[in-house]
């Protein structure tokens, strides 16, 4: 049975566990917490914000970009009722619409002789507002796996900042490598990048900490526990290279997670650069 067979609801890989549910701050070590040009401000506006395996993870992506986005989405499969509607700093001015099943839990099956994770999808919908830069966003919290909410949730073009960190392959992990090609069995698991991509405005951000990533320039800090995000950002802006059918050049930065987290514009290319060997190591 592939994927895409089971419309009402969600399957992955049983040995990857649900990721760890972490919050973060904005008022880490780094001075400042984070850097976010007028240049990537312009690429985000009118767009979407999508962070998958998001987990809490949320404070500081809506302080960046609440004043440019008006549309966030949230993705975990460890989501529930008690742990959405809220963001700190900031107040909700409606009610929490829901939409799906809010009581579902985890459960594992059978398919084609492999054991699967499944949940039905759930979204929590509320209106924030932000007071200290008077933006009012829709935020929704998704529960389900990532490559699902790519792949149902978002028209194409749509995308103008994507972010992903924290995250790891193994136990404690999601197991979603996002900012790769890695050929997986079931749909929509797949070469998630080129899935990415088709979503992508033809100017959109990604920010990563090089977890789950299959692109060496954006691997270059990760896990690094030594060097700060504005140090690690001085030693990247310079960097200008093509992969995947993008021209990629960091922008900016944002707080510590598994190591600095970078801000990398993406420019489409009219034709698609071929990847080499090299590509990915």
């Amino acid at each position: 049975m592939r994927t895409g067979d089971m419309p009402s609801g969600e399957h992955t890989a049983a040995e990857a566990a649900p990721p760890k549910m972490v919050a973060t701050s904005v008022t880490g070590t780094d001075a400042p917490g984070w850097l976010v040009t007028e240049e990537a401000r312009a690429i985000a506006r009118g767009g979407v914000f999508f962070y998958p395996c998001a987990g809490a993870d949320t404070e500081e992506a809506l302080a960046a970009f609440a004043p440019d986005i008006a549309t966030f989405w949230f993705c975990d499969p460890t989501y529930r009722a008690d742990r959405v509607g809220a963001i700190t700093g900031c107040e909700r001015t409606g009610p929490v619409t829901v939409r799906g099943e809010p009581n579902a839990s985890m459960v594992t099956r059978e398919i084609e002789g492999r054991t699967h994770r499944w949940i039905a999808p759930c979204v929590w919908t509320a209106l924030l507002s932000h007071p200290s830069t008077g933006a009012e966003v829709t935020v929704h919290w998704r529960r389900g796996f990532g490559e699902y909410a790519l792949a149902r949730e978002f028209p194409d073009r749509s995308i103008s900042v994507f972010m992903h960190r924290g995250d790891s392959p193994g136990e404690g992990g999601s197991g979603s490598h996002f900012l790769d090609r890695r050929p997986k069995r079931h749909e929509p698991l797949a070469c998630l990048f080129d899935k990415l991509a088709a979503k992508l405005r033809d100017e959109a951000l990604v920010i990563s900490d090089g977890s789950n990533c299959g692109i060496r320039e954006l691997r270059t800090f990760h896990n690094d526990m030594v060097i700060d995000a504005p140090r690690a950002f001085e030693a990247s802006a310079g960097q200008l290279f093509e992969r995947w059918g993008f021209q990629w050049r960091c922008v900016g930065f944002l707080g510590r997670k598994y190591g600095p987290t970078l801000l990398w514009k993406l420019t489409r290319l009219t034709v698609a650069t071929p990847s080499r060997p090299n590509d990915v190591l």
